[in-house]
């Protein structure tokens, strides 16, 4: 397989930034937590027993999920046929506990995006129930297991229209927070609600990031920085990943302009 990215220069783009085809685009999974929860009317979680038949899925049609770092070095290498990105947004304190088991049943790696200003609290932005994320020891226990840990910020802001200093206490600060609490290099990030412009994607490359995701991006956006996901909730059966699965690069090629 062609290698799904190639390298650009100019001045739109930032100097780690890459241009990637949409027909060499990847999917990849954009969960949050996997939980059986009374009450959910944000659709945050996932009961474990419908996240284990969403990983049988991908394995009957033979897919394996990886991390994003990892899937996007297959990318560079042109060897990323058959693997789909696993992400988890805002680091729940559920994850080593009820996902954990069930990728590794499945042999499947996945990446969690952590609110590094909220570690051990509980995700504030949301109105409605309050979920507990994890503490420091909760992610350097998924670290250990092999989970790859990126930034999702400090506070779970929207990024389109922040200011230079917000941005750089967000996207650069949380960087550097997690690589002293791990011990080593951070190199995704995720926007939290999906907001971003070109200012912030520019921020996300100067702080030293390898790759970013995005939820939905517009063709002049995807690159490196903006790696679109697809949604996945509790309601969606074989049927209807199926249809994401089928509609995902469609929706990319109708999304116009840019932020």
């Amino acid at each position: 397989m062609r290698a799904a990215v190639t390298s650009t220069t100019g001045p739109e783009r930032g100097p780690r930034e890459t241009r990637v085809s949409l027909r060499g685009l990847p999917m990849i999974l954009m969960y949050h937590a996997v939980a059986d929860v009374p009450e959910d009317p944000n659709n945050l979680c996932v009961t474990p027993e419908r996240f284990a038949s969403q990983l049988a899925w991908l394995q009957r049609r033979g897919l394996r999920g990886v991390g994003v770092g990892k899937l996007v070095d297959a990318m560079r290498a042109g060897r990323h046929r058959g693997l789909v990105g696993i992400t988890f947004d805002d680091g729940y304190a559920s994850l080593p506990e009820s996902a954990l088991p069930l990728l590794r049943r499945a042999g499947f790696g996945a990446t969690a995006f952590i609110v590094t200003g909220r570690l051990g609290g509980s995700n504030v932005w949301d109105e409605g129930p309050s979920f507990p994320l994890l503490s420091a020891d909760g992610v350097r226990e998924l670290a250990a297991a092999g989970i790859e840990i990126g930034s999702h910020t400090a506070t779970h802001p929207h990024l389109a229209g922040a200011s230079p200093g917000q941005l750089a206490a967000e996207i650069s600060q949380s960087r550097l927070d997690l690589g002293q609490l791990l011990g080593q290099e951070i190199r995704g990030f995720a926007y939290p609600y999906g907001s971003m412009d070109e200012a912030a994607r520019r921020a996300v490359s100067d702080a030293g990031y390898d790759y970013a995701c995005a939820v939905e991006a517009s063709l002049a956006e995807i690159g490196m920085t903006a790696l679109p996901r697809f949604y996945v909730g509790q309601a969606d059966d074989a049927r209807r990943m199926a249809a994401k699965w089928l509609l995902y690069r469609g929706r990319i090629a109708l999304r116009r302009g840019s932020s």
